[in-house]
């Protein structure tokens, strides 16, 4: 379990009514300084956090969101998995022109998406980026009063608008508003004010596993859908994915191998790659391996019983322990996943013959042997089964 935070500084219109935020990474939450951390893995946090972790709608509710890109995510724009009606997408001023950057940024904005530039200091260099953008941000602490009178002239010829960051003074606000600045940010107004939630850290190694499958080029959704399976952060980051806006699917699945089919091959590789930028750290092993004992139980009891969907009595078991594991109730996590309604009342109510798998199972786990019992099994069978989960559960979190 850990604390996730996402720093958040509005932007303004000249009315001064918000008309966006710039997101921000943040490291802690008891400082506004990012900390020590490349780039590349701040641009990831920052995603991950936004759209699976604590959701756009939370941070900037129907604003627009500003969030930096590296060399890396534009070098790479399928990383960039965002909703172009709700997205700016900032480029830093330490990226140069190149014929790969400037096709990606194109692309871009044919998929509609917003490009600013981040800091901006014009040079004849910077030329083809001008071109391309929507937006360009001056940095006023970086210029005198009269290069910034000459940027704005000069990049008025141009079809984009223009936001003054980093103002901090009435006065720089007032001879701001002289040259007509369509957008304005600073201390000024406002610091960036901290965004909080809690996340699961996902298995770095599992991660890592996942990151090396799918670039196998003979990788079988099957064999992606087992390593999600078998770590309850990836898990529940796939399903929150397909639960929210940006994915464009909304609709109900009840197990990972559903999802992954849903999502393609290609979708899921994007978001892992992120999450391997991300940096997750381990999670507790005890509550991990709890849950993969629950899951493989209700699954091989599916099994033994030659019930359909045994995948679906993974998932069961596999989130009966996200409410240990997040530190949330269990009917708050699930209003934000996609599950079958079947498998929700299985997880809250015990219900149905999930429910009834999941209690035999948590019987097993308490050894409360007067609650026992599933289908026709008898205590031998049971005894079985729930000795194969330990074993396997033990094995896979020695091998991860």
């Amino acid at each position: 379990m850990s604390e996730i935070f996402i720093g958040r500084q509005p932007i303004f219109d000249p009315n001064l009514q918000v008309y966006a935020y710039e997101l921000l990474f943040r490291g802690d939450g008891e400082s506004f300084n990012a900390g020590v951390i490349d780039g590349d893995s701040a641009t990831s946090q920052v995603i991950l956090n936004t759209f699976v972790n604590l959701g756009l709608d939370k941070i900037v509710g129907n604003h627009k969101a500003f969030i930096n890109l590296t060399r890396v995510f534009i070098s790479n724009p399928d990383l960039i998995v965002a909703p172009p009606d709700q997205i700016v997408l900032e480029i830093l001023e330490d990226i140069e022109p190149n014929e790969t950057i400037l096709n990606t940024l194109k692309t871009l904005k044919q998929k509609g998406h917003t490009i600013a530039l981040d800091d901006f200091i014009y040079e004849d260099k910077y030329k083809p980026f001008v071109e391309l953008a929507d937006i360009v941000k001056i940095d006023i602490m970086a210029l005198d009063n009269d290069e910034i009178a000459q940027h704005v002239a000069q990049l008025k010829q141009h079809n984009l608008k223009l936001l003054a960051e980093k103002i901090e003074t009435y006065e720089q606000f007032e001879f701001l508003k002289s040259l007509d600045f369509d957008y304005y940010q600073g201390y000024f107004f406002s610091k960036p004010s901290i965004v909080q939630g809690k996340a699961i850290p996902p298995n770095q190694l599992a991660v890592l596993e996942l990151v090396a499958m799918i670039n196998n080029p003979d990788v079988e959704v099957e064999e992606l859908s087992k390593i999600i399976s078998t770590d309850v952060s990836l898990s529940h980051k796939v399903l929150k994915f397909i639960n929210s806006p940006i994915s464009g699917l909304r609709t109900e699945v009840d197990s990972i191998q559903q999802a992954v089919v849903l999502l393609g091959l290609s979708t899921i590789k994007n978001w892992v790659t992120i999450m391997a930028l991300a940096n997750g750290s381990n999670k507790p092993l005890a509550l991990s391996t709890t849950a993969l004992i629950r899951a493989r139980c209700c699954e091989l009891l599916a099994k033994q019983c030659r019930l359909p969907r045994p995948e679906g009595f993974f998932t069961v078991g596999l989130f009966s322990s996200l409410d240990a594991m997040m530190d949330q109730p269990l009917e708050d996590l699930l209003q934000e996943l996609p599950l079958a309604q079947e498998s929700k009342s299985a997880l809250l109510e015990h219900k149905g013959i999930f429910g009834e798998a999941l209690d035999s199972t948590l019987a097993m786990e308490r050894s409360d042997f007067s609650l026992i019992g599933f289908a026709d099994l008898d205590v031998t069978q049971l005894s079985d089964i729930y000795l194969e989960a330990i074993n396997w559960a033990d094995e896979l979190t020695s091998s991860l």
